[in-house]
């Protein structure tokens, strides 16, 4: 349990699933307040509720696809409107890709990068 984080904001990327939702679940059992963000909206919402009802903590979502170029930039505004100060980044977005470099179409390359 992350307890060293608790009563600060902590926010999230990629936190819809997998190793985003994990790292969410650990913040917020250490008492830390989320932003999260991903592309799913509705289910970051339903992870946003569930773990306010679990360990008491206050939650926002922001839907934003990181590999667009504005993404930061509106997730940096959605904090300040909210006035939040982030104290912990946890930039979990991404995918991967399996394969043989020369097989692998070099868009899909290039989004994974960037």
């Amino acid at each position: 349990m992350l307890t060293e984080w608790k009563g600060k904001w902590a926010l999230v990327t990629g936190a819809s699933a997998g190793i985003g939702v994990a790292l969410a679940e650990e913040l917020a059992a250490g008492g830390a307040n989320l932003v999260l963000t991903a592309r799913r909206l509705d289910r970051l919402q339903e992870v946003a509720d569930g773990l306010q009802k679990k360990h008491g903590i206050q939650t926002h979502v922001v839907a934003a696809d990181l590999a667009k170029r504005e993404a930061p930039q509106e997730i940096f505004a959605f904090t300040k409107e909210k006035g939040l100060r982030i104290d912990l980044l946890i930039n979990n977005a991404g995918f991967g890709q399996y394969g043989e470099v020369p097989q692998v179409e070099t868009q899909r390359l290039l989004d994974m990068v960037k």
